[in-house]
């Protein structure tokens, strides 16, 4: 502020002014403190959301992920969560000779298949066809309005409504108004197969598979996916898919709130493994701002197609290739004051102990996420334990891809995970078993906070953060009550409403762009070697600003085996259990970690109960003790075992691995393996035994046939010949009516076709009812009756092949294991019987038999 005297001034005028100058200036200096302190004291008490550094201010931060709730939406009557369609994947000189003749018949694959033995990198195959073409579906232009789930067909226009921006972030079965930012053009379509592009290549080199042997054959027996999934390629159910072992279809379809994107899978090999999968991702998110989130995001994605997902955790295998007995176990915590969920599985709790350092047989399995409603509950690592882990329920830019998550698929069965793919995830790293086991308001140091007064560091020191302490307008669950008020916690329902530091948005100590600058008079520096500490330091002759700011951003480095951090240039060692130090030309202290936080890579010296070389990873550590897994042997696992010398069933190697003989698998060649006719028709091989289980198709279960008539249409009058048994269907009533639709009817075209062949069979072939035959195999192959156990699914008999070539005069390969059981089943052993032909009329005479043969040769010519 600046006065200005017009006339000459006398000396008491000019005191007078220069006072008034004065007072001003302080004023100021006194508004703009109190400014400060304002802002300040705002920022202790607002929730502030992370910004990556150096990215700017982003309009979505993270990715909300919704799997849970995709899959309770998909066992909604109508809904199938999952095909089956065996591959094939090795040969041996156990097998038949393979029959094809009646597959090529019902249009199925009839490709070569070579040997292979080692698992290599997963082949992925992209398929856009479907990008923009769902009008029901995908924004075209702006003010359409397209579904999202199924909204009511007799809701009125406009109704539901999806609230875009809404929490929970997808209000399924509404209808949506499409804006500019959901239409798929081409430059968003560019970024989305470059992205793509990007995940498979990550995979790839993530991890390896045993590949299919010749075209990955799907069945296309309902639509892939989701949200209106996605009809599988003619060519992809005729003649498979080269050089592939997942398929992946992908949708630009609008989604709401923080979804970026969703995947699931939709049909699966008879060992459970995902074959094909649907993945949308919303265009919106499609711009320059949400690459590396969305990077992140359809990594996450991806995952759930692959494996982690509750549905496929039932169809695990073990080293010997059997299926596991347990993959999760619930139990009542009684620290933790609730039910939780656990993955128990072998590496995932090896990998999990050498991360937490945490040897106790108190650890027992990693969590699965409880919390965050139906998208994100029992899909994901309990937020608590990973943070930042990408397989928590919510993908940030910060997201890492941990060695537990890479575990979990290797414990499948199905994969080989290449582990230095996986990123250092600093969250929980060293902090012990009472860190997995106990509640969160028992832990220590940054990894809990209690008040909103003061700020401090976050868990990994790389930045200045608050505690954010929310008040609900609810009473928060029992077991979440931190505080003596109920409704107080922390601002992540993710998290189990722990309370932990979380980084200002211009709080890095790590990034020199930073929006605010470091404090020089409390001697800060930024840059990638500094790291957040405690510290009281100002410099001689000043006063700190603020005694809430207990902490600040200081350089350090590891020389020696001993931690040193610098104020003004000036180096000094740090105590290696933390402590003060003090420097020159500055009062006050700065408080140093202890060494391990900033300088030890492997395990803490003083976390007890470590192993010998970490037991290799080749075993579980308990208590110090390596406990190693078949295979392996010697005190820290190091050295390669043949299990029971290959049970007599195999070679043990120079390299202790067993080589097994033909007929038998498994890294102790305990298992007897199955001829390639079990996977070609749908079997699972149990010990050497081709099992044809009901349970093993999702959806399907062995029901009274009685039961099933009223649903059936086509199919009704055949199965009422053996009402009183049981049949191998699907349990929901409308999925039954679609299996009629999408595979009963098509097959039954193939086997009696329409034209001249028909008009030739009216005409000439008067002894046997082809119609009726045609249409009862069709039945008998899509609809297969259970054995007296009520879970084994019985093929198609012999003789009803036969009958069904007399019938039709034709040459349906009935040898054909895939499809028909052996000559010798008859009865209760095998689906349908050889009534399958009623006599219409006397036996043809030679001349017709003739004049039929000659024109069934000019029917194949003109076909």
């Amino acid at each position: 502020m600046e006065v200005t005297v017009r006339r000459r001034s006398s000396p008491a005028v000019s005191r007078l002014v220069a006072d008034l100058r004065f007072a001003v200036a302080v004023v100021e200096i006194v508004l703009f403190l109190l400014c400060s302190e304002a802002v300040n004291a705002s920022i202790a008490e607002k929730p502030h959301q992370w910004h990556d550094p150096g990215k700017g201010s982003e309009k979505i931060i993270s990715h909300s992920c919704i799997h849970d709730q995709i899959l309770e939406q998909r066992r909604r009557p109508g809904h199938k969560v999952y095909s089956v369609t065996p591959q094939v994947y090795q040969e041996s000189s156990v097998l038949k000779p393979l029959h094809r003749k009646g597959r090529a018949l019902l249009g199925l694959s009839t490709s070569p298949y070579h040997q292979k033995d080692a698992k290599q990198p997963i082949r992925i195959y992209l398929n856009y066809d479907a990008v923009g073409h769902s009008p029901d579906r995908d924004c075209r232009n702006v003010g359409d309005i397209v579904k999202l789930g199924e909204p009511p067909a007799n809701s009125l226009p406009g109704g539901p409504s999806c609230n875009a921006h809404g929490e929970p972030p997808v209000a399924s079965d509404c209808l949506y108004n499409c804006t500019q930012d959901d239409i798929a053009g081409d430059d968003k379509q560019h970024r989305l197969r470059k992205a793509l592009g990007q995940t498979v290549d990550w995979f790839s080199r993530a991890l390896a598979v045993e590949p299919v042997k010749g075209n990955l054959r799907l069945s296309g027996y309902s639509a892939c996916g989701q949200d209106g999934g996605v009809q599988l390629p003619r060519e992809y159910v005729e003649d498979g898919v080269a050089n592939s072992d997942l398929v992946l279809l992908v949708t630009t379809r609008p989604t709401t709130g923080n979804t970026l994107a969703w995947a699931v899978a939709c049909e699966r090999d008879q060992w459970g493994r995902a074959i094909a999968g649907h993945v949308n991702v919303a265009p919106r998110h499609l711009t320059a701002e949400a690459e590396t989130l969305l990077s992140a995001t359809l990594i996450h994605e991806v995952m759930h197609v692959l494996g982690f997902d509750p549905h496929a955790f039932a169809h695990f295998r073990d080293e010997r290739k059997r299926r596991r007995s347990q993959v999760t176990e619930q139990a009542m915590d009684e620290k933790l004051g609730r039910m939780v969920t656990r993955v128990v599985l072998p590496r995932v709790v090896m990998h999990s102990r050498f991360h937490y350092g945490a040897f106790s047989e108190n650890f027992t399995g990693l969590e699965l996420e409880d919390g965050g409603g139906r998208g994100t509950s029992g899909s994901h690592w309990e937020k608590r334990l990973l943070m930042n882990e990408i397989m928590t329920g919510s993908v940030d830019t910060r997201s890492v891809v941990s060695k537990m998550t890479l575990a979990l698929l290797e414990d499948s069965g199905w994969y080989e995970a290449n582990y230095t793919m996986a990123d250092r995830l600093d969250w929980g790293r060293n902090q012990g078993t009472d860190f997995v086991t106990s509640p969160c308001n028992q832990w220590k140091g940054a990894y809990h906070c209690n008040t909103t007064q003061f700020s401090g560091c976050t868990y990994n020191r790389e930045a200045e953060g608050y505690c954010p302490i929310v008040s609900y307008s609810g009473d928060l669950p029992q077991w979440a009550r931190y505080f003596p008020q109920a409704n107080k916690g922390g601002q992540s329902p993710l998290a189990d409403y722990c309370t932990y530091f979380v980084a200002y948005s211009d709080g890095s100590c790590t990034d020199t762009n930073s929006a605010r600058p470091p404090d020089r008079m409390l001697g800060e520096v930024r840059g990638s070697n500094s790291r957040c500490m405690a510290s009281s330091l100002v410099r001689t002759g000043f006063v700190r600003g603020s005694m809430s700011q207990g902490n600040g951003c200081y350089q350090h480095r590891c020389v020696n085996n001993s931690l040193e951090v610098a104020v003004d240039g000036i180096w000094k060692v740090c105590p290696e259990a933390g402590g003060p130090v003090q420097f020159p030309g500055f009062n006050g202290e700065l408080i140093c970690p202890a060494h391990h936080e900033l300088c030890s890579t492997g395990l803490l010296p003083l976390s007890g109960g470590h192993c010998p070389s970490s037991c290799n990873f080749n075993g579980d550590c308990i208590d110090g003790r390596c406990h190693c897994f078949l295979g392996f042997h010697g005190h820290d696992c190091s050295k390669r075992s043949c299990p029971g010398n290959c049970n007599g069933r195999g070679k043990c190697l120079g390299s202790g691995v067993c080589h097994c003989d033909d007929r038998y698998t498994g890294v102790d060649c305990s298992t007897e393996v199955c001829d390639e006719q079990c996977s070609l028709h749908g079997g699972v091989c149990d010990n050497g035994k081709c099992e044809f289980r009901c349970s093993d198709y999702a959806g399907y279960t062995c029901q009274n046939s009685s039961k099933l008539l009223s649903t059936l249409s086509v199919c009704q009058d055949v199965l009422e010949i053996g009402k009183s048994g049981q049949h191998c269907a699907p349990s929901e009533p409308s999925v039954l009516q679609q299996l009629e639709e999408v595979v009963v009817m098509p097959n039954y075209h193939r086997l009696f076709p329409g034209g001249a062949r028909k008009l030739i069979n009216n005409l000439f072939n008067k002894q046997y009812d082809c119609d009726a035959a045609a249409k009862k195999l069709a039945c008998w192959i899509s609809i297969q009756k259970c054995d007296k156990d009520g879970d084994n699914r019985l093929r198609v008999c012999h003789s009803a092949c036969q009958s069904y070539n007399r019938a039709c005069g034709a040459s349906l390969d009935c040898a054909d294991l895939t499809l028909f059981s052996g000559e010798n089943k008859h009865g209760s052993q095998c689906t349908g019987s050889d009534e399958t032909a009623h006599t219409k009329g006397s036996a043809m005479q030679g001349r017709s038999a003739k004049a039929l043969e000659a024109l069934k040769q000019m029917f194949v010519l003109y076909r």
